[in-house]
């Protein structure tokens, strides 16, 4: 016992020893506060402001606080702040980041100093009233043209103002970025021009985001590889879009909400489309995924409420969780037989779906993945799917019947819930257990035939069952 205290002690005089400079190294820079301001120091000593905590409406930032020169203003400083209306950065700042005034409802001018170089994503986003944008002359690294903020140095479109009476916009020549959030919400934009010879080579996250009159982009100049996250969010006006051909991917919710979008040509170089990419774009009616695509993501066309056909790649094997749901004009699906996963809630609300085949290579289902599909009437199970998943073919209303592979070893809760039409089910010897609720409320139910080893079923798999009337004692298989 004694041996065991000495060595505990040991341990903790050791840890005592390493764990300050270790906890050191994990902190974040400390925080200081100077009146309405707080600051971290740089690596070069000088000051970076954190937060602004003060009320006045004409704001001249110091120079220095404490003594110490300021050079930087960190990310999202002074985001909502609504006193705010005239804000006058000093010489010596050479940093602006990311979103510093981000939705400062009241601001309606800002001046920037000659020594500023680097600006972060749009620091002015969602500054509404925003009219005077100023840059000192000698500035050797922005310029304002038409009122629109650039970068030199990586030849950067950072901000569009949100207010700008302006129904269509050129972009210049010489731009290589549109920068993240540059337009984000600027109503009043309806056309975007590239000229043929044009330095494009990306769009950042949320670039458009919301700009919800803008009806039409014609990016087939631009040599892009990438769109951004959320790019075209909510553009619900956008009805057409004309991708470049050397686009190899599309971001996560790059065009989510974009309910207008009715046309859509993907390029052959596109090989990665993110997750809800295209969610709620209620007008689209086909698309051709193309060759290279081998997965599609969560949710990237739910919503697509007039979708009517897709045509799928060859090699596509993975469709995940939410792909398709509520695609509520899909009638027929083709899936390739390259497919074998199809996650949760893929096809989940496909009301008008009728027709599918799911490929005898697909070893996975998962739970809800053709739930409400109230027109699906008879569907055959790859012989490599072992168990069908909770809720997988519930409010299936109009199936009459499903062929259950011969090695399926499980079959969950609610997995047939509320199967008004289906009559006869065999459910393969493997089965071992069957989950509660399992065929509740399948009114026409007639025949069942169980496995001979089955171990396990809910008290009320078989719950409401009106029409089944030769189903044998189970109640000593009941699940506790």
């Amino acid at each position: 016992m004694r041996k065991a205290a000495v060595f505990l002690l040991i341990c903790v005089l050791f840890l005592s020893c390493i764990l300050p400079a270790a906890s050191a190294e994990l902190l974040p820079a400390q925080e200081r506060i100077s009146g309405e301001f707080a600051y971290v120091l740089k690596d070069d000593g000088s000051a970076m402001i954190t937060r602004y905590e003060g009320k006045q409406a004409v704001l001249n930032v110091p120079q220095a606080l404490d003594g110490i020169a300021v050079t930087a203003v960190g990310s999202h400083t002074f985001q909502a702040n609504d006193a705010l209306t005239e804000v006058t950065l000093p010489e010596g700042i050479v940093s602006l980041g990311d979103y510093a005034f981000l939705h400062c409802d009241n601001l309606v001018k800002v001046s920037l100093p000659a020594s500023l170089t680097e600006v972060g994503l749009n620091p002015f986003t969602g500054c509404e009233l925003l009219a005077s944008l100023a840059v000192a002359a000698d500035n050797p690294n922005l310029r304002i043209e038409e009122d629109v903020l650039f970068s030199l140095d990586d030849k950067r479109l950072i901000r569009y103002p949100m207010g700008k009476e302006s129904g269509a916009y050129t972009i210049p020549g010489g731009i290589r970025i549109i920068g993240a959030s540059a337009f984000d919400q600027c109503e009043n934009i309806e056309e975007i021009l590239i000229p043929d010879e044009t330095a494009l080579t990306a769009i950042g996250r949320r670039a458009f985001y919301q700009c919800d009159n803008l009806r039409a982009i014609n990016l087939e100049n631009a040599n892009i590889s990438t769109i951004g996250a959320d790019a075209f969010g909510g553009c619900r006006g956008l009805e057409k879009l004309a991708f470049p051909e050397k686009i190899t991917s599309i971001a996560e919710r790059a065009f989510q909400d974009c309910s207008g979008l009715k046309e859509l040509i993907l390029p052959e170089a596109i090989t990665s489309i993110g997750e809800m990419a295209f969610r709620n774009c209620e007008s689209l009616v086909s698309i051709r995924l193309p060759e290279g695509v081998t997965a599609i993501g969560k949710n990237t066309f739910a919503g697509c409420k007039e979708l009517t056909e897709v045509f799928f790649p060859e090699d596509l094997s993975y469709i995940g969780g939410g792909a398709f749901q509520n695609c509520e004009s899909l009638k027929a699906l083709e899936l390739p037989e390259a497919v074998d996963y199809i996650g949760s809630e893929a096809f989940d609300g496909c009301i008008a779906l009728e027709d599918i085949e799911i490929p005898d290579m697909c070893s996975f289902i998962g739970s809800y993945a053709f739930s409400r599909c109230q027109s699906l009437k008879h569907l055959v199970l790859p012989s490599y799917v072992s168990s069908i998943n909770p809720f997988t073919f519930s409010g299936c209303i109009a199936l009459t019947g499903i062929e259950l592979p011969e090695e399926l070893e499980e079959i969950g809760e609610n997995a047939f819930f509320c199967c008004y039409a289906l009559k006869e089910i065999v459910i393969p010897d493997p089965v071992e257990v069957i989950g509660d609720y399992a065929f509740s409320n399948c009114v026409s139910l007639e025949t069942v035939e169980l496995p001979a080893d089955l171990e396990s079923v809910g008290p009320n798999t078989f719950e409401k069952c009106g029409s089944l009337t030769d189903l044998p004692d189970l109640s000593d298989l009941y699940e506790e």
